[in-house]
């Protein structure tokens, strides 16, 4: 059995709360699931944020050009509740 650390057993428990925390939003606007189950997942203080993977070498990186990773989806715990953020790459990755 290959040996998984204790950090990436929290970062993909963290990952699933996140995505059931949101379940009923998506299912209420029309958005994917399975899609989000695919994003990348980044916890940093008091967010978290979900971001389409690219297929970005990085021999090919660009400076200039857009952020990549593009953040599609932004849970954000403010004022004792956590909020959902779309973002203008929401629709564009995540729509059923």
């Amino acid at each position: 059995m290959e040996k998984i650390s204790q950090r990436k057993i929290e970062r993909e428990f963290q990952k699933a709360l996140a995505i059931e925390y949101v379940k009923e939003y998506f299912n209420e606007n029309k958005l994917s699931i399975e899609k989000l189950q695919k994003q990348r997942f980044t916890l940093v203080c008091n967010e978290c944020a979900f971001a389409q993977p690219d297929n970005i070498t990085t021999d090919e990186l660009i400076i200039d050009g857009e952020p990549r990773p593009q953040a599609t989806l932004i849970i954000r715990y403010e004022n004792h509740r956590l909020k959902i953020i779309e973002t203008e790459y929401t629709k564009e990755f995540l729509s059923e």
